[in-house]
């Protein structure tokens, strides 16, 4: 069963090192406001005791200083290692997520959420999505989780000091804690769900802009596009604007409250101190301890900003979760079409949203154990018009029929296998890269795809089956990369492959190596490839777009 993505589950994903992060960074802060507590305390009373004979003799100087020299320490090394296991855990949690999203893109039953995903813009959308819910456990819950303790602690110090400074102190200090962060919930919610769309816009307008530069410019499109670009800018700079003013006022009004809280805390505290009920430096200690509580309470003017992002980015993140198997879908009424296959286009053309140009008037008639290899110069529309064949992009006019009907009618879910220029290659072993595609398949199987795709010599070479790619591929080449997703591509045995550029980064040889295999893979469905290389295939059909 396919759960949806739940922000109060991630913390559990890599629960031992959040709760050491939430530890280390709790030590942290109470160390430092320790630190202000004690010097406080240390130097005035030192300076008290200086002042007559006796006490200069007797008074403890030493645990004192000690104590101020552990604070130091903690503090400072505290604050380096909190970040060690909270990087890690939400370095591991954005793999893990990257991952378990790829299997619901991989087992969707509607063909449009799956399909739409292979375009850059969206793929952007999704990763970024994925990085903010990571802004969950660390702008929202450790930040309560510290304050809180905080609070706790100092309330319980006043109360040993006495009873009077923890009443004076706590309902200005409860109302910095809770009350103000409290005044920007449901505005800081809808600001950040804001900023997201805002985001959204700017960074489709960037890669819009970036993609179609060219053409932009010898069609004189450039000014345009840079206007609308720069609005798209401008409109997520005054939402940044707009969070940045709710924060400061936020953070304003904690700093009101605490500064009441220390009123309150001297108002009370001089007449002890007056009474002997309390000395001088522990009087000043609480109020610098008080002091220190600002850094705990701070980050919480911000916190509700990061708990709305981390929603909206959750609710687009699960609108591609497949639908359960119990739920009737439209899909499932559709059949599946068999082989013998056919596919054609007529009159097909196609274009990219914003683009000047995509192939038009394409024809297409290509049966089983056909192969077609697609040419063309670069930005003449040969991946878009792949996009056109695996249902990512709709055609702008013309027909595109299998087995002489329109897609429309079947359920193609597991009959298109797609290689497209964007790729997804997790940070875990080979093995478990290829499994994506059929958790079941042997060791056996595995080897003979990558042999198929000329890379079994190559993890031979390395660690195996249990070779470590790294997140995005990092640990190996782009071409390698991509013949690791083809080849998992042929695990799922798909009847129709579409493949962009699947010769990247090979020789002539292996080129020839690897085309064999995939025709072989083919002999009873369709081959569609797009390719620069220059390679001499007999029994092909050609197709040059310009």
């Amino acid at each position: 069963m396919l759960k949806p993505i739940r922000l109060r589950t991630l913390l559990r994903s890599r629960q031992g090192n959040w709760s050491l992060a939430l530890l280390l960074g709790a030590l942290t802060l109470f160390s430092a406001i320790g630190l202000l507590a004690v010097s406080g305390w240390f130097i005035t009373a030192a300076a008290i005791a200086g002042l007559t004979l006796s006490s200069a003799f007797t008074f403890d100087y030493f645990r004192p200083a000690a104590l101020i020299r552990l604070f130091a320490i903690v503090r400072t090394a505290g604050r380096y290692g909190e970040r060690v296991p909270s990087h890690h855990a939400a370095l591991s949690l954005l793999k893990d997520l990257r991952s378990q999203v790829f299997q619901w893109l991989r087992l969707n039953q509607a063909a449009s959420t799956l399909d739409s995903t292979s375009s850059a813009a969206t793929m952007h959308r999704l990763v970024a999505d994925i990085d903010r819910l990571d802004r969950f456990p660390l702008q929202f819950v450790t930040p309560w989780f510290w304050a809180s303790f905080i609070v706790a602690c100092y309330l319980a110090f006043a109360y040993w000091l006495h009873p009077q400074l923890a009443a004076a102190a706590s309902f200005a200090l409860v109302t910095a804690w809770l009350l103000v962060p409290a005044l920007g919930f449901w505005r800081g919610r809808t600001l950040a769900q804001a900023d997201v769309t805002a985001a959204e816009q700017r960074r489709e307008h960037f890669l819009e802009s970036l993609s179609l530069l060219t053409s932009l410019t010898l069609w004189q499109g450039w000014p345009s596009q840079q206007r609308d670009t720069l609005i798209a800018d401008q409109q997520y700079q005054t939402q940044q604007l707009k969070q940045q003013q709710l924060i400061s006022l936020l953070s304003l009004l904690q700093q009101w409250a605490l500064a009441i809280s220390l009123i309150g805390v001297l108002w009370f505290g001089v007449p002890l101190v007056q009474s002997n009920a309390l000395s001088v430096p522990w009087l000043l200690a609480a109020v610098l301890a008080l002091l220190g509580v600002h850094e705990a309470l701070a980050p919480l003017a911000g916190s509700f900003i990061g708990l709305g992002q981390s929603q909206a980015a959750r609710n687009r993140i699960n609108q591609l979760r497949p639908m359960e198997h119990t739920q009737p879908v439209a899909t499932e009424e559709k059949a599946r079409p068999t082989a013998p296959f056919q596919l054609q286009t007529e009159q097909l053309s196609a274009r990219i949203t914003g683009a000047l140009n995509g192939p038009e008037n394409i024809n297409i008639d290509l049966r089983s154990d056909q192969v077609l290899v697609i040419t063309g110069a670069s930005g003449v529309g040969k991946t878009t018009l792949l996009k056109v064949l695996a249902r990512a992009l709709q055609p702008s006019s013309g027909r595109y029929l299998i087995n002489q009907r329109p897609v429309e009618q079947w359920q193609l879910d597991e009959c298109i296998g797609y290689l497209p220029q964007q790729l997804d290659i997790f940070d875990c072993s080979l093995a478990s890269n290829l499994r994506l595609a059929d958790p079941q398949a042997s060791d056996e199987q595995l080897w003979q795809v990558l042999a198929d795709v000329a890379l079994a010599d190559w993890a031979k070479q390395q660690n195996g089956l249990d070779t470590a790619l790294g997140e995005y591929g990092a640990q190996i080449s782009g071409g390698q990369a991509r013949r690791v997703a083809l080849a998992r591509l042929l695990l799922a045995k798909r009847p129709i492959l579409l493949l962009d550029e699947p010769f990247a980064g090979l020789d002539s040889a292996s080129s020839y190596h690897v085309l064999a295999a995939l025709r072989k893979h083919q002999a009873d469905g369709l081959l569609i490839i797009v390719s620069h290389h220059a390679m001499e295939i007999a029994d092909v059909q050609r197709l040059h777009v310009s």
